[in-house]
């Protein structure tokens, strides 16, 4: 197993989605073979005007694989957490189209799942 600088990745049914996230980004966010950046959803109401942004169902984390250019996304999701149905509608359309879709607990999840499309060639 590649050895990880982030030892507090491993899973545990009480953190945080957000602090998994971030141990993703920070483990993975320095690669040459990948960009990758937090991607947020939701609405906002300023004034009368209600303002919604991001593409339903699209992954907590969006980047892309270098040299290919091959479109990455990551689902982070708690230890017992479950994609809906517009999380699991978005990984097809993303998978159909050529992109890397996983769906991740820890950071040492990311990496099992990146082997096959980093390191297997």
């Amino acid at each position: 197993m590649t050895n990880l600088k982030n030892s507090s990745s491993k899973l545990s049914d009480t953190k945080q989605e957000s602090t998994i996230q971030k141990e993703i980004l920070l483990e993975f966010g320095a690669r040459q073979d990948m960009r990758i950046w937090r991607q947020n959803t939701g609405a906002l109401k300023i004034d009368d005007r209600f303002i919604r942004f991001g593409v339903p169902g699209q992954a907590d984390i969006t980047g892309l694989l270098i040299p290919s250019g091959r479109r990455l996304e990551i689902e982070v999701k708690k230890l017992k957490g479950a994609q809906r149905e517009s999380q699991k509608n978005f990984e097809k359309m993303i998978i159909k189209s050529g992109g890397v879709y996983i769906t991740a607990r820890s950071v040492e999840e990311v990496y099992t799942k990146l082997h096959t499309y980093l390191w297997d060639k």
